[in-house]
């Protein structure tokens, strides 16, 4: 049995297995979804598989069934892993609904497994940085830098999910291998990674941290006016990761001179399982309370609570007039006391809005590309 769930899966479209045993990867199961490996909300991914990426997840399963079984987990998940490994034989491909850093690294983990395991700290580290924008050496953040340009490249502007996999799939192996015969796809962000990460360095930028809150204050204290450190987007003044990589809190408040930004990372949205993040609360009663302070007059917005990454700031360009420090106080005041609207945990749905409010991401500027993440 352990072998015949091993056995490499091909990849396919999701639309083309919609009445097809599959196993679905870092997505929302489907109705043919014989198993589901996802850190998504509501997802049925057996408790004992369960991690912050679903990477991570597909990895633990093909470990567990390369060894039929041994070397912790099993004893402790005897039937469930049976039952996986059982649903899993059935599947005819795997899959996923989109095309992103920790979907690649899932996909290939099940269409080629035996590589995979080979490189399963690269793998999770890579798919952490593309979902989290944590990166923890050099290496790992050149191959996630790499994934979306090169994707373009192989499949053409404009390419959808199904040939993204198709033409990255093949190219895996020796990007992590040999990132650096990527260059030309990872040279740019890296470049604003290291701008973001020097201007840290040298009390540019400051990163406060409130724990009791779960929050980070993310300023520039100086710096040319008009003039953005290259990286900076939205709100924050540097690339995401040269923050994201320094502080976990799940909460971020960034400033670059009039420029802001209230988010809340992606994190939050997910099932993570290593830490205990807070629940979201909805921003948009924040952005309320904002707007009626704001001397410019410009309206704050807010995203909605089921965006991948909830954002709220000013409309237009971002820009606010109020006193940072007022601005800290109204956001630490809400989010001591707004209650949760938004429980990756809890199944069957609850208050879970899956769509932004229009116009919100078409004019949003900078920052981490795809999907509005931080």
């Amino acid at each position: 049995m352990a072998a015949a769930a091993l056995s490499a899966l091909p990849y396919e479209p999701h639309e083309a297995l919609a009445e097809r045993p599959h196993v679905m990867v870092d997505g929302a199961a489907r109705p043919s979804s014989v198993l589901t490996l996802s850190h998504w909300p509501q997802s049925p991914t057996p408790a004992f598989l369960a991690r912050d990426v679903s990477a991570a997840s597909v990895l633990e399963y093909v470990r567990l069934a390369a060894s039929g079984g041994a070397g912790g987990g099993f004893s402790r998940a005897a039937r469930p892993l049976r039952e996986a490994l059982a649903a899993a034989a059935a599947a005819e491909a795997v899959t996923n609904d989109h095309f992103d850093e920790d979907g690649l690294m899932s996909v290939f983990a099940l269409v080629d497994p035996a590589t995979a395991l080979g490189k399963r700290r690269l793998i999770e580290a890579v798919a952490t940085c593309g979902d989290f924008g944590v990166v923890s050496e050099e290496e790992v953040a050149r191959i996630a830098f790499a994934i979306a340009p090169l994707a373009e490249s192989e499949a053409g502007a404009g390419s959808g999910t199904s040939e993204r996999y198709q033409a990255t799939l093949p190219r895996l192996s020796e990007l992590l291998e040999h990132p650096g015969r990527f260059e030309r796809f990872w040279a740019a962000e890296a470049m604003e990674l290291a701008a973001g990460r020097a201007a840290i360095e040298r009390g540019e930028v400051v990163i406060t941290e409130h724990g009791d809150l779960d929050l980070a204050v993310v300023a520039r204290q100086r710096g040319r006016p008009g003039a953005r450190i290259p990286g900076a987007g939205g709100g924050l003044p540097v690339h995401a990761a040269a923050v994201h990589s320094l502080t976990p809190a799940s909460r971020v408040v960034a400033f670059d001179g009039e420029w802001c930004e209230c988010y809340l990372r992606y994190e939050g949205w997910v099932r993570t399982v290593s830490r205990r993040v807070p629940l979201r609360p909805d921003l948009a009663p924040l952005a309320i309370r904002l707007t009626a302070e704001e001397p410019s007059g410009a309206e704050w917005e807010a995203n909605g609570v089921g965006a991948i990454v909830a954002r709220l700031r000013p409309a237009g360009e971002g820009r606010t007039e109020m006193a940072p420090s007022r601005i800290v106080t109204l956001v630490r005041e809400y989010l001591a006391s707004a209650d949760p609207a938004w429980d990756p945990w809890r199944r069957g749905g609850g208050y879970i809005p899956m769509t932004e409010r229009a116009g919100y991401r078409a004019s949003y500027g900078g920052g981490r590309r795809r999907r509005g993440r931080a």
